[in-house]
């Protein structure tokens, strides 16, 4: 992929990278959280727990506690985190209630110095739930509480339907954009661009897939860094032949055509399949104020 899709660059980092980083990292971390006797089980969780780690993912951790230890464990994650490595950014999460100690998982995203990505969770013993485990490979297990083997996650369930949300916030913003290019903004209009293409062409696309996100769960934003495995060849082909967007009115102009000449055959096709209302009289009025304001004609 990284030969087709540059050849400016060396990417000297890129093209010989593996994922023995983040094995290391597993192993180490599993012996320092063995170690503390108030942690007593550990396990994997993402892309390397369901087979679909790369050189670029993160590693997710996520341990069990006693517990007695919890608010102790919750109120020093980062403590815990950086013993088994140096950490040069941390943006926790979870919540500690003042007086009241920590509910629900507690930890945070982790970056290393050599930009390793790791999250590190905990819950308590007293809500932990091995039964609503899924997509997981279990690490140490001190308290004879998770399964014995790992578990995978399960496919999600695929039935096509209609983005109605999508349709509307396409329409909206193509004949929203008119008043873009009226005042002369173009990196407003740049960002709707891409607003549109990812919030919507890519939603509508996943939408023919049976799909609500990339994951399979739903989401404001329908992918975050993986999306390519998700789509058909011809979906990403499309994706990939859209003009470039530049800081100029006529790049805008363009972006929002070649969206719409994908978009609105294809989601009037869904429609149809899926036996969903289309909303016809907002469509004539949105393509119609388009193409006389901007005086072009959309095929």
């Amino acid at each position: 992929m990284v030969e087709r899709l540059t050849s400016r660059y060396p990417l000297n980092g890129v093209r010989e990278a593996t994922t023995a980083p983040q094995h290391q990292f597993t192993v180490h971390a599993t012996e320092v959280l063995a170690a503390d006797d108030r942690i007593l089980a550990v396990y994997l969780v993402g892309g390397f727990a369901v087979g679909l780690g790369d050189a670029w993912s993160d590693v997710d951790l996520q341990g069990v506690v006693a517990a007695a230890a919890f608010d102790e464990v919750a109120s020093g994650w980062l403590d815990l985190a950086e013993r088994i490595t140096p950490v040069v950014y941390a943006q926790p999460f979870g919540q500690l209630v003042p007086g009241g100690g920590a509910t629900g998982p507690v930890g945070g995203n982790c970056i290393t110095p050599e930009w390793l990505h790791f999250d590190l969770v905990f819950v308590s013993s007293a809500t932990f739930d091995a039964g609503a485990l899924r997509g997981i490979v279990p690490l140490f297990d001190r308290g004879g509480i998770l399964p014995a083997e790992p578990i995978p996650r399960p496919e999600p369930e695929r039935t096509v339907y209609f983005p109605a949300d999508a349709v509307r916030h396409f329409l909206y913003m193509l004949g929203n954009m008119v008043s873009i290019i009226g005042r002369n903004e173009p990196i407003p209009g740049t960002n709707g661009v891409i607003l549109v293409r990812d919030l919507d062409l890519v939603r509508l696309f996943l939408a023919e897939q049976g799909l609500t996100s990339a994951h399979g769960l739903p989401g404001m934003f329908p992918f975050t860094k993986r999306l390519r495995r998700y789509l058909s060849d011809e979906q990403n082909a499309l994706l990939e032949s859209l003009p470039p967007v530049v800081a100029t009115l006529d790049s805008v102009i363009e972006g929002y055509i070649a969206l719409a000449e994908i978009f609105l055959p294809r989601a009037k096709a869904l429609a149809a399949r899926t036996g969903a209302e289309w909303p016809t009289d907002y469509e004539r009025a949105t393509v119609a104020y388009f193409e006389r304001s901007l005086g072009v004609a959309l095929n």
